[in-house]
């Protein structure tokens, strides 16, 4: 996806240029993520919780000192509600829409103050910017042609079979910014992590949604 391009440009050179910083000290981190991500606010009208996943890395330039940046980029995925189906019927009558669902990409750069507890966890506070691209499509369930194979006996056979065809689909790319707090718990390498996020997109009608998130930074 062209939209991505220069964000993994952006991961991968932050790699390079400190790698061999970050063998001597270990001031950059890499981090995989995923979790439960709920709607809330006006969007919670139109999309149910889902789900995210994503990574990124985290770079501390000063090891006496508790701040870092921290870059990374995730994708979640929510179903439409009733009310959204409902709404985009209205809104044509060719069509009748049944179902749908929106996928968010999002890049972002935060700012991490970590603040250590005892010797074996540690809280954080993190904000920050980015970009966001959201996709909102609306499908109709349709009969499709195509082949069905039996997995147990091995034979593929043609048929008639219900599926997804896409009525209408809406994209755009918005500035957003976020805002959380998480604990991160050390290991002998590495650490896992648990953070919960406020994420707001600079829609028209604001996206707002808050991943609860348990990763693994290494």
């Amino acid at each position: 996806m062209r939209w991505l391009g220069w964000r993994l440009v952006i991961l991968v050179s932050l790699a390079f240029a400190t790698q061999v910083h970050s063998q001597e000290d270990r001031t950059l981190a890499w981090h995989l993520n995923a979790g439960y991500s709920a709607t809330t606010g006006r969007t919670s009208d139109f999309l149910d919780g889902g789900w995210i996943i994503g990574g990124g890395l985290t770079w501390k330039p000063w090891q006496d000192r508790p701040f870092g940046l921290l870059a990374e980029i995730n994708y979640s995925r929510y179903d439409a509600t009733n009310q959204l189906i409902q709404l985009a019927n209205l809104q044509q009558d060719t069509v009748r829409i049944d179902d749908g669902d929106t996928e968010i990409w999002s890049f972002n750069v935060n700012g991490v103050y970590k603040i250590p507890f005892n010797t074996w966890s540690r809280g954080y506070v993190t904000a920050g910017i980015g970009e966001y691209y959201r996709n909102v499509e609306m499908t109709q369930t349709v009969l499709l042609g195509g082949f069905y194979c039996d997995p147990w006996w091995g034979f593929c056979y043609p048929g008639v079979f219900p599926g997804d065809a896409i009525v209408s689909s809406q994209s755009t790319t918005r500035f957003a910014w976020n805002a959380g707090i998480g604990v991160e718990f050390p290991l002998a390498y590495g650490s896992w992590f648990i953070d919960a996020r406020y994420h707001r997109i600079e829609t028209s009608e604001p996206t707002e949604f808050i991943p609860i998130q348990v990763g693994f930074r290494f």
